[in-house]
């Protein structure tokens, strides 16, 4: 299901990895290097926001046209795809076999991630669409979410870089106007040093205990392993953004890095952790 929407957002934001870059190019060519990468990032998150979008209303209009059953896993198959390189890569792909209403054992195959330490017979969650019973998908995150989840990533962040690279642009524009002035850097009072201590301390040993989770810590589900660890990396630079937002704050387009880097971990713990879910 959704073939139609899959393809298009894919063509959609395989342009704009061509066009984001050349239009890039030629806006730093004119104005300057900021401007430039600003504007291809934002052609290119724009492009990645808006298949995430299309795509993933695609998938809520067509789920709301199936119904749920439990079907059970039969084999994984082999396949084979080929790079631009004459590449071979085999991946395993699950096939789950499934009752309809009138009776009927049919078959779906889905993408191997969230499935890959599952065994013959285990029950997996389908939904077919009630008008034509044959057409399904295997109801877990990847085959349902993930490109939906993907195409949003690949949207998001370089959204968030092309808006700090825009900022750039514009404080370097106004400096040389002699429009904007720096914010004068006041001396941290005992009390506000101390809190920032403490919390740069908490900080830093969340971040530690995400490299933990996902080095040390050993856990039978490696994907769920990775999303958490992930996650905790994430939340661990997060709060770094918000001690060096404590007064007197960094300087915010300073600060901006620690939270795109936060949100980039988080979101790809969080995809990870639904995959193994």
């Amino acid at each position: 299901m959704d073939e139609e929407a899959t393809t298009r957002a894919l063509i959609v934001f395989g342009l704009s990895l061509l066009l984001g870059p050349a239009i890039g190019g030629l806006v730093g060519w004119r104005r300057n290097f900021f401007w430039g990468v600003g504007v291809g990032a934002l052609l290119i998150g724009c492009a990645g926001l808006y298949g995430a979008a299309s795509l993933g209303w695609s998938r809520y209009q067509s789920i709301a046209g199936t119904a749920s059953v439990q079907g059970s896993l039969v084999e994984f198959v082999d396949e084979q795809s080929k790079d631009s390189k004459g590449r071979v890569t085999v991946s395993r792909a699950p096939v789950v076999e499934y009752v309809t209403p009138d009776g009927q054992k049919r078959r779906v195959k889905g993408l191997g991630g969230g499935l890959a330490d599952k065994e013959w017979g285990d029950p997996v969650e389908v939904r077919y669409r009630v008008a034509d019973p044959a057409q399904a998908l295997v109801a877990d995150f990847q085959n349902m979410w993930g490109g939906v989840w993907g195409l949003g990533i690949f949207g998001a962040f370089p959204m968030m870089f092309g808006l700090f690279f825009i900022g750039m642009a514009r404080r370097e524009a106004r400096e040389k106007q002699g429009a904007y002035v720096r914010p004068e850097l006041r001396e941290p009072t005992p009390g506000q040093k101390r809190w920032r201590t403490r919390g740069t301390v908490l900080a830093n040993l969340v971040f530690l205990a995400g490299f933990a989770l996902v080095f040390l810590y050993p856990d039978p589900s490696p994907m769920k392993q990775f999303g958490a660890g992930f996650i905790t990396i994430g939340a661990g630079a997060i709060l770094h953004f918000l001690v060096q937002s404590l007064p007197p704050a960094m300087d915010f387009q300073s600060r901006s890095i620690l939270a795109i880097v936060g949100l980039g971990f988080l979101a790809f713990g969080y995809g990870a952790w639904m995959m193994a879910a």
